[in-house]
């Protein structure tokens, strides 16, 4: 600026405006390299229509309002603070005070524009996820966006002859990490997004919590502490205490609206709106494998409970096509009933699915806490789908890879395991089809009513084998 450099906008490069409308003079730009003031002049002629805002958005700066901008951020610097914090789950504040000291290194105060980089990159983001899903191309455009349509999720199975193939998992379970303390309200600080992508819609969800009375269950199984403390609000000062959530167990994709806040502990109301939430999105005649780490308890009552939630999540399962079960590593904290009754082992059709993935997914969300716990609702949910749909997307790149090192794990574990099974099968011939009829009644579809037929996994010798 002190060189006398002015930036036209609203003509080509080189070609000088017959009406020039100059800005104001305290004009700044956020770029990759720093916080620059720069002279910057507005096309007034008849060449030129565009609003002010617009010129600065066709060359790639986008503005911090739309009525008489002073701040901008190109869109290259947008990009960079995106996949930084995508990446590293940095705050935006670490990215913008590191363009401070590369503008200024002696730690003179700048002019502080990070209110509205905080508001632009928001903004940004939202329009990224609205121009991936097409939503510029539609009839209806933003506006016509349905729930759960700005979801990216990989391919999910679709109904067909193998039961054991075109089976739905879904693994449930919450984290309490992802607190949010009493900051701000719905009011002032709506979602950009309500709806839209893997959070839950907030108006109807918040309307059923009102109808959400203390849980009172007694555990049939061992002490659960979900169940202990599913009531139990676990620190003071917060609003919202952890976060429930619905996943593909396969491949550990977040599923569409599929992600609810929790005010206490685990209560069985939250886990359901958010199960019934992303059960709207997936047909109806797949079967499901619904993994969850106190299945057990409660799978007891779900059918009933999920047909007393709101209209918009409201449906009735067939309980003989859905299985509960419980997460490999969990398990064993069951009872032996349990282990035989809920075990992904033993489970028809579930091959090595661990159900563990949702646990993985925690792992990599929890280093955002630290930046959501202050947010308002709007923003921390913003950013928790932003984050959502770049992890969905980072496994779906990344799949044909792995895809490629189990396939090439499991044909050398299936030679070992077909050697040792014809073993067995050798030494155990006269015993062999007498427990493949067992195997074969118990797996079988029964009739309502029916009586339980044997558990051919459940122990019937005791003793010490050696």
């Amino acid at each position: 600026m002190a060189l006398g450099l002015r930036i036209q906008f609203g003509h080509p490069p080189g070609e000088a405006c017959l009406s020039p409308h100059p800005a104001n003079h305290d004009f700044t730009v956020i770029h990759t390299n720093g916080i620059h003031s720069v002279a910057v002049d507005f096309c007034a002629c008849n060449l030129c229509k565009d609003a002010h805002h617009v010129q600065l958005l066709r060359r790639r700066w986008y503005p911090a309002t739309s009525d008489q901008p002073r701040t901008c951020v190109t869109f290259v610097a947008l990009d960079a603070a995106h996949a930084m914090s995508l990446a590293s789950k940095a705050t935006l504040f670490a990215w913008y005070e590191h363009l401070e000291w590369l503008t200024n290194g002696s730690g003179l105060k700048l002019t502080d524009r990070y209110k509205a980089v905080l508001r632009v990159l928001r903004e940004y983001q939202h329009l990224l996820a609205l121009k991936r899903a097409g939503r510029g191309h539609t009839v209806g455009g933003v506006k016509g966006t349905s729930s759960g349509e700005l979801a990216r999720t990989g391919k999910v199975p679709r109904p067909a002859i193998s039961d054991c193939l075109y089976t739905q998992f879904i693994a449930v379970d919450a984290c309490f990490r992802l607190k949010r303390g009493m900051v701000s309200s719905n009011a002032k600080d709506p979602p950009l997004s309500n709806g839209w992508g893997y959070m839950v819609e907030g108006p109807a969800y918040c309307e059923y919590l009102l109808t959400i009375k203390d849980q009172k269950e007694i555990s049939s199984c061992t002490d659960l502490a979900a169940l202990d403390h599913a009531n139990t609000k676990f620190a003071k000062g917060y609003t919202t205490s952890g976060v429930g959530m619905a996943v593909c167990a396969r491949h550990e994709f977040v599923l569409p609206n599929a992600v609810g806040d929790l005010q206490r502990g685990e209560r069985y109301g939250n886990m359901d709106y958010i199960l019934a939430s992303a059960l709207r999105h997936i047909s109806r005649l797949l079967h499901l494998v619904v993994s969850y780490d106190i299945a057990c308890q409660w799978w007891k009552g779900l059918h009933a409970r999920l047909q007393q939630l709101r209209p918009l999540v409201r449906l009735t399962i067939v309980l003989a096509m859905v299985r509960f079960v419980v997460p490999k590593m969990h398990i064993k904290g069951h009872t032996l009933a349990c282990q035989l009754l809920f075990s992904l082992h033993l489970t028809l059709g579930c091959g090595q699915t661990d159900g563990e993935g949702i646990e993985r997914l925690w792992a990599a969300i929890n280093a955002l806490a630290g930046s959501t716990k202050l947010n308002g609702p709007g923003a921390r949910c913003d950013q928790l789908d932003d984050h959502w749909g770049f992890s969905n997307w980072a496994k779906l790149v990344r799949l044909p890879a792995l895809l490629r090192r189990r396939l090439d794990a499991a044909q050398k574990e299936s030679a070992k395991q077909q050697e040792a099974f014809e073993a067995l099968n050798e030494e155990q011939a006269e015993h062999a089809p007498d427990w493949l009829k067992m195997l074969s009644a118990f797996e079988a579809p029964r009739a309502e009513g029916a009586p339980e037929p044997c558990n051919p996994y459940e122990a019937t010798v005791t003793g010490k084998f050696t």
